[in-house]
């Protein structure tokens, strides 16, 4: 058994990372009229280019665990103010639980599958950056994603739905968006989930979702553009199974 994933060239990064830094730095000053899914779509952004350079800089041997104080170390800087990456997801996206921008733009629940923590069962990290405009469907399409995905959310097997961590972790936002956890993945699915049915939460794998990490590999990757405006930055990244 392996988890499917998609992967990063951190290596590649750290040997050229002026397209990261750029982007970075532009996040420094942002529009004050942005709209709440432009806001939103930044906020998810950030948090996942600030994970990345995280990395690059940290360069953890096995998991971002080992980088200390890893969610709490102001290392970036978004609009004049050093934050962490707690402070991007939650306190600003999420606003501990209570809505923040996920909810003023109706996304409470589907956030969870745009952040990624750099880890292999994190939801993937996509191969493009989110964007005011397509927000609403890039979420949907990576909660999908993310949902059917067996090796990171099972699904209905041996009498229950079995899911990721993440659901336990922050139910609060899935009850939020849609009344359950199990309404939240109904809609997401289509899967037939009846209201009897136990919920269990599989193990999370914390190892570092990078490429040629856990993983094998064998032949060329290409470089993803990850953009946001006129803002980009490349991440190799590519899909495979890791085994465990």
């Amino acid at each position: 058994n392996g988890i499917k994933s998609t992967l990063v060239d951190y290596q590649a990064l750290r040997r050229d990372p002026s397209d990261l830094k750029l982007y970075l730095a532009q996040l420094c000053h942002l529009d004050p009229g942005l709209s709440a899914s432009e806001a939103l779509a930044t906020m998810i952004n950030a948090y996942n280019a600030v994970m990345l350079a995280m990395v690059v800089h940290f360069n953890p041997v096995s998991s971002v665990r080992e980088i200390d104080n890893v969610w709490m170390y102001k290392f970036g800087t978004v609009n004049g103010s050093k934050v962490s990456l707690d402070d991007i997801e939650h306190g600003v996206i999420r606003d501990r639980g209570n809505g923040g921008l996920a909810a003023e733009f109706g996304a409470r629940g589907r956030i969870h599958a745009g952040v990624n923590c750099a880890s292999l069962s994190c939801p993937d990290l996509p191969f493009e950056a989110f964007e005011g405009a397509r927000l609403s469907e890039q979420l949907n399409a990576a909660t999908k994603r993310w949902l059917t995905n067996p090796t990171k959310n099972p699904g209905l097997a041996g009498g229950a739905l079995k899911l990721s961590q993440i659901f336990k972790w922050y139910g609060v936002d899935f009850v939020n968006a849609e009344g359950s956890v199990k309404a939240f993945v109904k809609k997401h699915t289509g899967w037939q989930v009846a209201d009897g049915v136990s919920l269990d939460f599989i193990p999370y794998d914390w190892n570092l979702n990078e490429l040629n990490g856990k993983a094998s590999w064998s032949g060329a990757v290409e470089a993803a553009p990850f953009s946001h405006g006129l803002c980009i930055f490349v991440a190799a990244v590519a899909m495979l199974s890791v085994p465990l």
